[in-house]
């Protein structure tokens, strides 16, 4: 990376649509050179479920089951499938485009900004690798995913530890900004997850066994609980190790915190939440 100072922040429980928000109001300045590059941490109050931005949410998920369940539905700027954000850190890292030693190439500007995650597991003591789906098989299930769960199978250049997924990420170029963000699950409860799925009861079943066979959360690996703080500080040194960088604290202006509670209410839209 050129520029080796960016912008840190760390917003902690906030609603799911302000997440959302932030993540892209911070592209848009980020894009225009008003800020830095910016590596976010931030957690969700309530927990919640974000959808890929076209994934067919008025078909995978069961909205009797997410009112019975209190948990609400937001949709990312990314793609992919369906994450539960619930004991977790989420991360996302946004920086220009035109970045110069910043791949063209997708999976390979993917490989690169997630070299930060697996230094932040190793900084927690967690081997964690890059997957390469090596068979046909593996190959197969990313075209024709088995369910709309997103930690179901790992992806290129996601991370494993044993062969099962430890972190869920996705990527977006947004107006001359590239927007990476991910999921660092703590702890997982499937049983809340599928039960917010259109699915019938042997699917969730096949699923649910699946699953448990394919992710793992940090706390499991790890053999101890651990905190959102200590992720964050794990994360942060990551990141500082991989593109020898040096962070300076984010505080937004009240024009700024004007065009986040905008986009909140994009966000909060069933227009943009159940348009598929």
């Amino acid at each position: 990376m050129t520029d080796t100072t960016w912008h840190i922040l760390t917003t902690q429980s906030l609603a799911p649509a302000e997440n959302m928000a932030i993540d892209e109001a911070v592209s848009g300045w980020v894009a225009r050179g008003e800020l830095k590059p910016t590596l976010r941490f931030y957690s969700w109050a309530p927990h919640a479920i974000s959808v890929g931005r076209f994934q067919r949410a008025t078909r995978d998920l069961d909205r009797e089951a997410l009112a019975a369940n209190g948990i609400p539905v937001v949709r990312r700027l990314t793609g992919g499938r369906a994450v539960l954000h619930a004991d977790e850190l989420t991360y996302s890292v946004i920086l220009p485009e035109t970045t110069p030693t910043l791949p063209t190439n997708v999976i390979e500007s993917y490989r690169l900004l997630t070299e930060g995650v697996r230094r932040g597991y190793r900084a927690l003591g967690v081997q964690a690798e890059f997957s390469v789906p090596l068979t046909e098989e593996d190959r197969e299930v990313l075209r024709k995913p088995k369910s709309a769960v997103c930690f179901d199978a790992a992806s290129y250049y996601e991370l494993a530890v044993d062969g099962r997924k430890v972190a869920g990420s996705a990527q977006v170029r947004h107006q001359g900004a590239v927007l990476q963000h991910g999921s660092i699950p703590l702890s997982i409860d499937d049983d809340v997850l599928f039960d917010c799925f259109n699915m019938e009861a042997d699917e969730k079943v096949y699923a649910k066994a699946r699953f448990s066979s394919k992710a793992v959360a940090l706390n499991e690996t790890l053999g101890r609980f651990v905190t959102f703080d200590e992720v964050a500080v794990a994360f942060e040194e990551g990141f500082r190790d991989a593109f020898q960088l040096t962070f300076e604290p984010l505080v937004f202006t009240a024009t700024q915190r004007d065009e986040i509670a905008r986009l909140v209410e994009k966000y909060e839209s069933d227009d943009w939440v159940w348009k598929r």
